[in-house]
């Protein structure tokens, strides 16, 4: 037996020592446990050892440990029920493994995943911060662990302001990937959805009452801490990209979002938009199909939008169909996406459908009559412009709509 494993194991004697003497385990079962013990140690203390048998040994403590929980219930009548070493060794115990394994073999994403995910289950938040933090400084380009750490910081924690540096700090080593973009532009979504109903649910109209309902659901303190992403806990960085200058310079919607939509623009998605705007230059610069590479970010982004009802859905797609308008105002895909904007959250059943269908005609007959595009463009356009029609609307209608739709068809052909 080498020497660091006799040490770990002689450390474990009064706990075992403990389990005997409160009954919940006799003389057999605790040879047993330390026979099990000392197999584990050799394996992951020889040359040979690999991150699965970290993971074993620390599934063997678990299960130990529900074991030992169990009698407790069991024998609470006959065993000694003061609190002792065995209560909260366990714990102390399956963290170490984590550690030494997590030492030993760095770029194991099944240790570290196993790690956090016994930590937040046990409720260890400073574990989580310290795994998380060492985590990222190891593996900055691993974009899945920092969406995970700021979706921990935004659902477990309430934490806004710190979710969002960690995806700002997540971008400035990852830029070059769609998938932070987007879920950055999500969460910012996400979160002025539930600010926006939480503020129309209980009808916070003073400034006074919106500035308290900020601190009590961002877990806002007084010492201006910033969780997970404070200071330079997280990881450091050089600040060499335009990126970077953009990022900073976004508004922090915190203390950004008092007031009502008509008077605050931040309320309106303008966050949201900026996000977008930065996104879109991001990837253009480095692009040779620059509008490839735009038509997918506004294509995603927009599907997003979708998502989020609470929002207001025309205000940030008009923004975007009217910035694809200026710089591609001849490409099928975006004149389309330009004249079918007002039908896009409008259905048959509502009230507005009359008008709003008609003033997508109208925009339709202005955009062929005025147009400069080429007559391909114009023939592909109104091909699409008219399924559209048909397979949204037309086959679904019944009874005068369903009259009133076939003729409105044949007439634009």
């Amino acid at each position: 037996m080498s020497d660091r494993a006799r040490y770990y194991l002689e450390k474990c004697v009064p706990e075992l020592q403990d389990l005997e003497r409160k009954k919940l385990f006799d003389k057999k079962e605790i040879t047993m446990i330390m026979r099990r013990w000392t197999d584990f140690e050799h394996r992951i203390t020889s040359r040979g050892s690999k991150p699965m048998d970290y993971l074993n040994y620390a599934q063997y403590e678990k299960n130990l440990e529900k074991l030992r929980k169990l009698r407790v219930k069991r024998f609470r009548s006959i065993a000694d029920s003061k609190p002792s070493i065995s209560d909260y060794s366990a714990s102390k115990r399956i963290f170490f493994i984590f550690e030494r394994g997590v030492r030993k073999f760095p770029k194991s994403m099944e240790l570290w995943a196993a790690y956090l995910k016994y930590a937040k289950k046990n409720g260890s938040i400073k574990v989580v911060y310290k795994v998380y933090t060492k985590l990222l400084q190891l593996q900055p380009r691993n974009v899945n662990v920092w969406l995970s750490a700021a979706k921990y910081e935004y659902e477990s924690n309430r934490n806004v302001k710190s979710a969002r540096n960690l995806f700002k700090r997540c971008l400035r080593f990852n830029g070059d990937e769609m998938l932070p973009w987007l879920e950055f532009i999500k969460f910012e979504m996400n979160y002025l959805s539930k600010l926006l109903v939480r503020r129309k649910l209980f009808s916070l109209l003073t400034e006074r009452q919106q500035v308290q309902d900020l601190k009590e659901n961002e877990n806002e303190n007084e010492t201006g801490k910033d969780g997970l992403a404070q200071g330079d806990d997280v990881i450091t960085f050089t600040a060499d990209n335009e990126i970077t200058d953009e990022l900073n310079n976004l508004p922090d919607m915190n203390a950004s979002t008092l007031g009502s939509i008509e008077d605050n623009p931040v309320l309106r998605g303008d966050l949201i938009l900026t996000l977008y705007d930065v996104c879109v230059a991001s990837f253009t610069k480095r692009s040779e199909d620059k509008f490839d590479k735009t038509w997918q970010i506004s294509k995603k982004v927009m599907e997003l939008v979708d998502r989020f009802e609470g929002l207001d859905r025309s205000y940030l797609c008009s923004h975007i169909a009217r910035e694809l308008m200026d710089k591609y105002p001849y490409n099928e895909q975006v004149v389309l996406l330009d004249l079918t904007l007002p039908l896009r959250y409008v259905g048959m059943e509502d009230e507005e459908f009359v008008s709003t269908l008609q003033n997508s005609v109208r925009l339709y007959q202005s955009w062929t009559a005025r147009s400069k595009a080429d007559d391909e463009v114009k023939k592909e356009v109104k091909r699409e412009y008219l399924t559209l029609l048909r397979e949204r609307y037309l086959t679904k209608a019944e009874g005068d709509s369903k009259e009133l739709l076939g003729m409105l068809v044949k007439k634009l052909e």
